[in-house]
């Protein structure tokens, strides 16, 4: 088995850097403000203490779902994600090659995280209709079609390696 690593691009980390630091420190002003903090202020929250810890729930959820690699093993595509792994049968996949960035560079957001630890989620352009997206990147793209018609868009670090492996499986 071999784990395909998926990295972020310059913009995907800049995105990421930039949105974690606007968010935790608006959900931390009211804490810094001149305004005296009691802690007996914490027993009865008041929306000005609870956003600081939805916007922690936010960027913990959006990174547990981030995709982190792929690979292939024991006949199943393997999405690896911090809190749980996506798992595709093979035997479901139809193609899996590489596209230009062009193809794909037209895609709208349905459902899904647009840039903040990466993209992923429903997408949806003309030529493909309806994508699921486990990306960290927008340059090197995979498309994965499957039988049952729904498409799954992949960012390996190195595309010719993953395309090479999902070929040399499926002969055998």
């Amino acid at each position: 088995m071999i784990k395909h690593k998926a990295s972020m691009d310059t913009l995907t980390k800049g995105l990421t850097i930039g949105v974690n630091i606007l968010l935790l420190l608006s959900g931390f002003i009211p804490f810094l403000s001149n305004n005296e903090f009691k802690f007996s202020d914490l027993m009865i929250p008041g929306p000005v203490y609870i956003m600081p810890f939805s916007l922690i729930i936010i960027l913990v959820i959006t990174y547990g779902f981030s995709p982190k690699g792929y690979a292939f093993e024991d006949r199943k595509l393997v999405i690896y994600r911090p809190f749980q792994n996506k798992l595709y049968a093979t035997a479901d996949i139809h193609t899996v090659s590489i596209v230009n960035k062009n193809e794909l560079k037209n895609s709208l957001r349905v459902f899904g995280v647009g840039g903040l630890f990466g993209y992923f989620g429903l997408f949806r352009n003309s030529r493909y209709g309806t994508m699921i997206w486990y990306a960290t990147r927008r340059d090197q793209f995979v498309v994965i079609e499957r039988s049952n018609g729904k498409t799954i868009v992949l960012t390996p670090d190195d595309p010719n390696s993953f395309v090479s492996e999902f070929e040399q499986r499926k002969q055998r």
